[in-house]
């Protein structure tokens, strides 16, 4: 107040002008009250400066602060008279200004105010601390400078401001002290309660649900994400997410860590990253303005990352930064504890899943498994000991293994000693007991086990060779019945052979049958049983066999049982089908009555009948080949002489021709040259068939008969052939007759028909005998049958199975031509039409043959 009254004083030296010093009393009297009345808030204080200055002492008013660095002065607050200057001076008051440089520096440094023109800066002080300018403008009329008293007015104001400044900061560093403290206070008993949660979570999807939950309310975020590393170090997986739409869970569920995300990033370099203008999760609706991403590290190692994005820009002061990297620094603890907690729990229960494994193993093992102590006391004993020696574990356990027959004691448990020792037992055999009293052949394994206390054990393994040595004895024994059996072609020595292998190892009688051609079943080797008996089971088991392919085997039979044909005692037999390619030749028989049967044996059996099947086969194919070379032999001659007839006689005749000639020259009789010329057209016709036949042979050989169907009126094409054969058939002296159905249509091949037809009136009328032919051609639904009979010699009944394969003939091929080919040749047309042809014939009464032919 001192300094007011002086002030005042030097006032009253200005009598004249004492109205307007009056009212600018009024106006430090108006702006005490109004800065005593401001709300404190510096903003507020700053404007009702500018409003005090303007328009009373100045036409424009700005007011600028100084920066925190002391560096810059930045405008807060400004006022003009009238709006084109507030316009004009807006680009003016928005720009900053160096604090160190011209006026500014001088009224900063120096306390004073500094006027050029109509521009006057004053100084903010307050405690003896610069805070800022006060730049007043003036603009005509308004006089170009400052009195004095105006200078003393605006410096009493600029004071008055920048001690209400100083009070409102003080109160606004206050009251943001007392708030940062309540924040503080609320922080600390939310982490508190974090804290409590997380050392309640035991797995990584809690932890990441508590840090959530809890942590959104404890740093006011908006909304946060946790990510948890993988194993490989590679990639990182989404715990959980809140406050994000489905869609951005889903694309953030797995990040890769060398990408450029933020999350990446903190993940490799374990530091927080401060996003003032970015939203780390792009997760929401609208973007956040800024986002916090945190390391979760434990022991030096990035577990996770936690981010959190807000609602409202931050700057993330640093109590905020070390609060939310206190809430990061909990979660890594919590969730380090979870993942060691998950280890161990999985640990656990793969010590329980391994303990639980090698129980059932020991348990389902198809070997018998032993805990033995050095002495042969029982400490384990599994399922499959129990079943191969007899024992049951509550028989054993505690006591010396009782398999172990007594003169075989010592050498066993010498053997467990040298267990003992280290030495480990490979597959030892040994001759153990069973409980019933058997014997059995194992292999035993034994070596020694270290247990977590007490002196060291052995653990036996044993196996039940009795099988295996069975099985290697088949093998041998097979081995040798295929050398046998490989060791002649000639089928009666195969059969003996086959008969003889397994007697008397596998059987005390064995028999082979095989079907004959008319389907019975006739026992043609034997071995082991009496001269001319037929071995069990009998014929009527064997023929069930051979039928169905399905071997029968019988064990146990009394004498009584009609099946046997054994006395005395009791017997055993199998029967297997002899099958090879497909079908089945025979049967062979096995019998004993020492012994039951058993799948091995039946195995074996079946085995050996394989290899017998295929012996036999071998031998049939051998003697078919004989055969077949004999046939082609004997089709060579018969061809050479049946090629050479033809064209022995047409050289004849045309020799005789030429000589006529040559001896009658122009008065040669015509009678006789047509005569000679029939001959010889006979002669060409019979070697065109000849070669057709065997032109013919070879394209069914290779598979190409070609069919050419068309319209044919069968009964038409059957005239057509009879009245080419009517001129044979009256030098012959054989009678013709036919009896055939008209309209009887069809699609066939005519040429081929042709063919067909020509072959059966050709046979009848050369093994007619001159007797009547008879042809008739019949129509049954839709089918048409043809028949040619005739009354000549007949054929025997044991040819007719052969009489239409390549090259077979029922008589001699001396006493009748041709190559044996023609009724293979018909049937091969008859059938390639859908047909079929046979023939009934008895010997010396004459032969019909039928072919049937679908109309198509």
């Amino acid at each position: 107040m001192t300094m007011v009254a002086t002030r005042l004083g030097e006032a009253r030296q200005y009598g004249a002008r004492l109205p307007e010093i009056e009212e600018r009393l009024a106006l430090l009297a108006e702006a005490s009250r109004l800065l005593a009345d401001a709300s404190l808030e510096p903003p507020a204080v700053m404007e009702r400066l500018c409003g005090l200055v303007v328009p009373l002492l100045g036409s424009a008013c700005a007011l600028r602060l100084l920066s925190e660095d002391g560096l810059w002065l930045r405008t807060v607050a400004s006022a003009a008279a009238v709006p084109e200057a507030r316009v004009r001076l807006q680009a003016l008051f928005s720009q900053r200004i160096r604090a160190d440089e011209g006026v500014a520096a001088e009224v900063l440094d120096t306390g004073e105010a500094q006027g050029v023109e109509a521009v006057l800066v004053l100084p903010l002080r307050a405690r003896g601390r610069a805070l800022g300018t006060l730049t007043v403008w003036r603009e005509a009329p308004e006089p170009a400078s400052f009195e004095s008293g105006e200078q003393l007015l605006l410096q009493e104001l600029a004071d008055r401001a920048a001690l209400a400044l100083d009070v409102a900061r003080a109160y606004a560093s206050e009251r943001q002290a007392r708030q940062a403290a309540e924040v503080a206070a609320g922080r600390l008993a939310r982490l508190q309660h974090v804290t409590a949660e997380l050392s309640e979570a035991l797995t990584a999807a809690r932890v990441a649900e508590v840090v959530l939950e809890q942590g959104l309310a404890v740093a006011d975020a908006k909304a946060g994400a946790l990510w948890g590393v993988e194993p490989d170090g590679m990639s990182a997986t989404l715990l959980r997410c809140a406050g994000c739409t489905p869609d951005a869970a889903e694309r953030l569920k797995r990040l890769p860590l060398e990408g450029d995300s933020p999350v990446a990033r903190v993940l490799r370099e374990s530091r927080p990253v401060w996003l003032m203008a970015e939203d780390a999760l792009s997760g929401s609706e609208r973007p956040a303005p800024s986002s916090a991403c945190l390391p979760l590290v434990a022991d030096g190692r990035a577990l996770g990352a936690l981010v959190f994005t807000f609602s409202l820009p931050h700057g993330f002061d640093d109590d905020e930064r070390a609060f939310l990297q206190l809430v990061a620094h909990h979660a890594a603890q919590a969730l380090a504890r979870a993942r060691l907690l998950e280890r161990e729990q999985r640990a656990r229960a793969a010590l329980r899943e391994a303990h639980g494994t090698l129980e059932a193993i020991i348990q389902a093992s198809p070997t018998a498994i032993m805990l033995l102590d050095p002495d042969g006391t029982v400490r384990l004993w599994n399922p499959a000991a129990e079943r191969m020696l007899g024992w049951t574990a509550e028989e054993v356990m505690g006591k010396v293994l009782p398999a172990v027959p007594p003169e075989h004691w010592e050498a066993f448990r010498h053997g467990l000693e040298r267990a003992t020792r280290g030495t480990v037992l490979d597959g030892a055999p040994l001759a153990a007991r069973r409980r019933d009293g058997g014997a059995v052949q194992v292999a035993m394994w034994t070596g020694r086990v270290h247990p977590a206390s007490g002196p060291p054990q052995c653990l036996s393994v044993m196996v039940d060779i009795t099988e295996r040595q069975r099985g290697e004895a088949a093998q041998r024994f097979l081995a040798e019945a295929g050398g046998v059996l490989a060791g002649s072609l000639e089928e009666e020595e195969t059969l003996e052979r086959v008969a003889h292998l397994a007697v008397p190892q596998y059987a005390e009688a064995c028999g082979v049958f095989l079907e004959d051609e008319s389907g019975g079943v006739r026992c043609v080797a034997t071995a082991g049983g009496e001269d001319g008996e037929v071995p069990p089971p009998g014929l009527a088991v064997v023929a069930r066999v051979i039928q169905s392919g399905r071997p029968e085997t019988r064990s146990g039979l009394s004498e009584g049982d009609p099946t046997c044909a054994r006395a005395g005692g009791t017997c055993a037999y199998l029967c297997v089908p002899l099958r090879v390619r497909g079908h089945t030749l025979g049967a062979l028989t096995f019998v004993t009555s020492k012994r039951a049967y058993d799948a091995q044996d039946l195995a074996l059996a079946q085995e050996l009948a394989r290899r017998a099947a295929l012996a036999l086969d071998n031998a049939s194919l051998y003697r078919d080949a004989r055969q077949a070379i004999r046939l082609r032999e004997e089709f060579l001659s018969i061809a050479s002489h049946e090629l050479k007839t033809p064209i022995s006689a047409l050289q004849l005749q045309v020799q005789s021709l030429q000589a006529g000639l040559t001896r009658s020259g122009a008065s040669f009789d015509l009678e006789r040259l047509k005569r000679g010329l029939e001959r010889v057209d006979r002669q060409v016709k019979r070697q065109t068939l000849l070669v057709n036949d065997l032109l013919d042979v070879s394209r069914l050989s290779a598979g190409k008969l070609e069919l050419v169907l068309q319209p044919v009126e069968l009964g038409a094409l059957v005239r057509e052939v009879a009245e080419r054969f009517e001129p044979e058939y009256a030098r012959s002296g054989t009678p013709l007759e036919l009896s055939l159905a008209t309209e009887v249509h069809g699609q066939w091949d005519r040429l081929r028909l042709d063919q067909v037809f020509t072959n059966l009136f050709s046979n009848a009328l050369k093994y007619g005998r001159g007797n009547p032919v008879h042809v008739s051609l019949e129509l049954e639904g839709d089918r048409a049958r043809l028949r040619v009979r005739d009354g000549g010699i007949g054929i025997a009944k044991e040819h007719l199975p052969r009489l239409f394969h390549r090259f077979e003939r029922a008589v001699s091929e001396r006493n009748y031509g041709g190559f044996g080919l023609g009724l293979w040749i018909a049937r091969q047309i008859v059938e390639a039409m859908g047909g079929h042809i046979e023939v009934e014939s008895v010997l010396g009464e004459g032969s019909t043959f039928i072919v049937e032919l679908p109309r198509g």
